[in-house]
């Protein structure tokens, strides 16, 4: 392999697990949060996530770009098709997040923190809802990138190959 296919490698490895970190730190905050009453929710999140927000969308769209420049380097290998899937996961986890956690975004952006409507706990409720769907398929799109690393069929081979010493 050519240094330039390693290379993305690295990258799409790095910049998966990065982004999966980063939102699965979301969800160890959200049992906290949920406790919160609104001015703490408020105050907290306008001061911690518009700085994550910033860094976590740059690093989410380089690895999915990564992720899909890996798989058409991969065409035609074993590598391929988990790659390709971790890809498409990584488009999902895209997909998702304008869907649902987007508009629960530009909402809040629209509510003074001392006056927030009656029914924002279900807002809050779909945004980090959001989250947990975004850390489902961030991670299964990394899992699937050590797989196409490693070789689909390492994981699932029942016993060992006999050394070439044994043959």
């Amino acid at each position: 392999m050519s240094w330039w296919p390693r290379l993305l490698w690295i990258a799409a490895v790095v910049l998966v697990a990065l982004t999966a970190g980063l939102t699965f730190a979301r969800l160890l905050e959200m049992p906290v949060e949920l406790g919160y009453d609104t001015s703490m929710y408020v105050r907290l999140n306008d001061a911690l996530y518009p700085h994550l927000s910033y860094v976590s969308a740059a690093v989410e769209v380089l690895a999915m770009l990564a992720t899909a420049a890996l798989a058409l380097v991969e065409r035609g290998t074993k590598r391929f098709r988990p790659a390709l899937s971790a890809a498409v996961l990584m488009a999902g986890a895209l997909v998702l997040w304008l869907a649902v956690v987007r508009p629960a975004n530009a909402v809040f952006a629209t509510w003074a923190p001392q006056s927030l409507p009656p029914h924002w706990h279900q807002w809050r409720l779909r945004w980090e809802m959001g989250q947990v769907g975004s850390v489902v398929l961030l991670s299964a799109a990394f899992v699937l990138l050590l797989v196409a690393l490693t070789g689909p069929g390492r994981l699932i081979r029942t016993s060992p190959e006999p050394s070439p010493r044994t043959r």
